[in-house]
């Protein structure tokens, strides 16, 4: 996982938004997000996630300094393992994100089906 921002995830607090989030939001509706209805303080160094309604996508919201970073992560082939019941928020651990953050299903296994060639991996 390559982030632009320090990946050095000691000491960061990870809190995912369970449940689906319309993705048509900018970073401004992100952070709406997380101050409203996850009821939590855009802390320096704090991470948040969100996944859109198909699973097929991942957004990272990353308060920097005086700033944020929204990365977006998009899939092809299958969808993100995605807690779906309706609390507001969980906090979740690096491990746990890194994990998350993993592909669904391994290159070797769509090459092995014969899913995806080389070409098909160009967006």
């Amino acid at each position: 996982m390559g982030l632009p921002f320090d990946t050095s995830l000691e000491g960061k607090k990870i809190f995912l938004r369970v449940g689906s989030t319309d993705f048509r939001r900018g970073v401004r509706g992100m952070i709406s997000l997380v101050l409203g209805s996850m009821n939590l303080p855009l802390d320096e160094g704090s991470i948040f996630l969100f996944c859109s309604m198909s699973r097929k996508q991942i957004r990272i919201v990353y308060s920097e300094g005086a700033g944020c970073w929204m990365c977006t992560r998009v899939i092809r082939y299958g969808r993100f393992p995605w807690p779906k019941d309706r609390n507001a928020a969980a906090s979740i651990t690096a491990n746990e994100l890194r994990k998350l953050l993993n592909d669904p299903v391994s290159l070797e296994q769509l090459q092995a089906r014969n899913q995806v060639t080389r070409i098909a991996l160009h967006l």
